[in-house]
């Protein structure tokens, strides 16, 4: 079974229920990262996502780039809490920017419970102190700083994620289905 990672603050909002996209980006040796906005998303495919070089005469389209966590319906164990268990809703490549308010409130992006101006985060630890995290004007202010602490410089080069949507199975389903077949 495929697996994805996420950090404890991302595992915490899985658990709860506010974390149901995850944003992950292409490889950054990928042509589609040296210059991103001279691409464009076709669509998927069995062997992945293709994509068109905007820029040949013709226009041409590239190699597949296949799914890493795999396609719709595709089932992840969480490598940092092995009871729960992803099944994917949607696969879509999109460039980082194209990101809306309601997709990073998707991703985890919280309100702070603080009297006064809304302040948007609770998912990017600071540093060097233990249970602090960063907070932001909007959340897609917060999910850029996110972003950008797991990798630079994509945020300002408009660069290429999977965009992965999901829903937690839950974990009795997930039991019966690792114990096997029932036995008489």
């Amino acid at each position: 079974m495929r697996s994805i990672s996420f950090n404890p603050a991302m595992l915490a909002a899985v658990q709860a229920g506010h974390k149901t996209v995850t944003r992950r980006r292409l490889p950054p040796n990928s042509p589609l990262q040296q210059e991103p906005d001279r691409y464009r998303f076709v669509e998927l495919s069995a062997q992945g996502a293709l994509f068109e070089d905007c820029h040949a005469l013709p226009p041409a389209l590239l190699p597949s780039v296949p799914l890493p966590f795999g396609a719709a319906g595709t089932q992840l164990s969480v490598q940092e809490n092995l009871l729960i268990r992803l099944e994917l809703r949607s696969v879509l490549a999109e460039q980082v920017r194209s990101l809306t308010t309601a997709d990073a409130l998707a991703e985890g992006i919280q309100a702070r419970p603080l009297p006064g101006p809304p302040e948007w985060g609770g998912v990017e630890p600071i540093a060097g102190s233990s249970g602090a995290f960063r907070w932001y004007s909007s959340p897609i202010a917060a999910f850029q700083g996110l972003f950008e602490s797991i990798y630079p410089m994509a945020w300002a080069r408009n660069e290429w994620v999977w965009m992965i949507e999901f829903r937690v199975l839950p974990i009795a389903w997930v039991a019966s289905v690792s114990a096997g077949p029932a036995t008489a």
